[in-house]
């Protein structure tokens, strides 16, 4: 059975892989988990400009061969019901996720190298770091979310079970019943009963299968509704208008935002939205 170690062995071995010099599209950890992970019909993981530190974290759990709870998975607020693990816990191979802004969102996932407890700080090794690359990070407790430990050497996971497209394809189709029952029916089978619920909220959202479709830093997008679209001081059409972009218009989106299933991108200028009540406001350049 795989170790901790052949975890980081595998993961420093990606050190340096850029995605700006990645000759295809996209990234290779969102081209191999569009096709192995969530199949054809699903979201284009594949893509220029998606966010990938949970997709090369589920890259290298792959290559050894080891099972993680909320693995495979792409979007880190998806993963967050299955960490059980408070920072002086985390050992060399966990997985620890991060929060930037302290807002309880989980913005970022990486592998954990080392854990120095009197400094309170871990070495990591993340994707989708320093300016699209896989690197060895050092980081502050103070940024951490919690952590997850994969089931190495046949042990279990410290989490649930991952959530992924085929369970979520179950729940909609109404194989697990209706609540309460539902819940009883997931548990029962190891499930985190949350985790499933956001994930299957997301898909019907049309966010894919609890992934809400991130974008990396400089994003380009480019207006395509008729009439144009508004440039307002927040993310929701509840903010003030400050200018608006005409149809034909591309900009640089530097954050996305999801608000009531709208999905919402930051210029320069202010937020504008992508996605609104279904419809496609912007598309990637």
């Amino acid at each position: 059975m795989a170790t901790a170690s052949d975890v980081l062995r595998i993961a420093r071995a990606e050190v340096g892989y850029c995605r700006y010099d990645d000759p295809e599209r996209g990234t290779k950890y969102g081209r191999w988990y569009e096709s192995e992970v969530d199949g054809p019909g699903g979201y284009d993981y594949g893509a220029n400009g998606v966010a990938y530190c949970a997709m090369f974290a589920s890259w290298v759990l792959a290559q050894a061969r080891v099972e993680c709870a909320g693995m495979p998975g792409a979007y880190c607020p998806s993963i967050h019901h299955s960490q059980t693990l408070a920072a002086p816990q985390l050992q060399p191979g966990d997985l620890v996720l991060f929060d930037w802004n302290n807002d309880g969102t989980d913005d970022h996932i990486g592998i954990v190298a080392s854990n120095d407890a009197a400094a309170k700080k871990i070495a990591t090794i993340e994707g989708n770091t320093s300016a699209g690359r896989v690197a060895e990070r050092t980081r502050a407790y103070s940024a951490i979310c919690g952590g997850i430990r994969p089931a190495y050497d046949g042990q279990s996971s410290t989490g649930a079970m991952a959530v992924d497209r085929a369970l979520v394809l179950k729940v909609v189709n109404g194989d697990y019943g209706n609540d309460p029952e539902r819940r009883r029916n997931l548990e029962a089978r190891g499930y985190n009963y949350e985790a499933v619920r956001a994930a299957v909220n997301a898909y019907l959202r049309g966010e894919s299968f609890g992934a809400a479709k991130p974008v990396e830093t400089k994003a380009r997008y480019r207006i395509t509704t008729p009439s144009g679209v508004n440039v307002r001081e927040g993310a929701g059409k509840r903010y003030a208008v400050r200018k608006a972009y005409p149809r034909g218009a591309t900009v640089t989106v530097t954050q996305t935002a999801s608000e009531d299933g709208n999905l919402w991108g930051k210029t320069s200028d202010g937020w504008f939205a992508i996605r609104y009540q279904g419809a496609a406001y912007a598309t990637r350049a």
